[in-house]
């Protein structure tokens, strides 16, 4: 059964450093979320301009059917997303049903104190998402509680490795038919 697994959470949690992990131990494609804003996202995001509702939805459906349309080539397929609300998974289980009903979607949410991601953030370079921006994904940011499908990961002070550990751990347990 094809599925995709989203890793999300704001900024500076390591998305893309557990979904890159992840889709090497399943062996499967990785999808940098980052990568597929539109221009007019970035520059806003460049500027320390907080996205809005509008200037996501786009971007969330175009990558969930990235995402979908992976699965063709690689049955599962690990895509990074910031994914901050409820409204926003939401929107991205919508999108991957139209484009499949048979999809499996299972997202794991990554998530931290405010002081640890800005720290992290500060020190980063070459980044668009500057550590200034942090406070509006924080106000905008709801980890899931009880959702179907989701879990989160809380990541303190853990090591880079711990917590890749315990997000395929959550794969393997909450995925049935997961090949790996």
């Amino acid at each position: 059964m094809p599925t995709i697994i989203v890793v999300g959470g704001p900024s500076g949690t390591g998305k893309s450093t557990v979904g890159e992990s992840l889709s090497q131990s399943l062996r499967c494609r990785f999808v940098e979320g980052d990568a597929f804003h539109p221009k007019a996202n970035i520059d806003k995001m460049s500027q320390g301009i907080a996205l809005t509702d509008d200037d996501r939805w786009g971007w969330l459906e175009n990558l969930t059917n990235i995402a979908a349309d992976a699965t063709s080539e690689s049955k599962t397929v690990v895509v990074s997303c910031s994914m901050l609300n409820k409204k926003y998974r939401d929107f991205i289980k919508e999108v991957a049903a139209k484009k499949n009903p048979n999809i499996t979607l299972f997202m794991i949410f990554l998530y931290n104190d405010y002081s640890i991601i800005y720290d992290r953030m500060s020190q980063r370079k070459g980044h668009f998402m500057k550590s200034s921006m942090l406070k509006s994904q924080f106000d905008a940011m709801e980890v899931p509680e009880h959702e179907q499908n989701a879990v989160a990961i809380y990541c303190g002070e853990k090591t880079e490795q711990q917590i890749q550990d315990e997000a395929l751990q959550a794969a393997r347990q909450n995925i049935p038919d997961l090949i790996i």
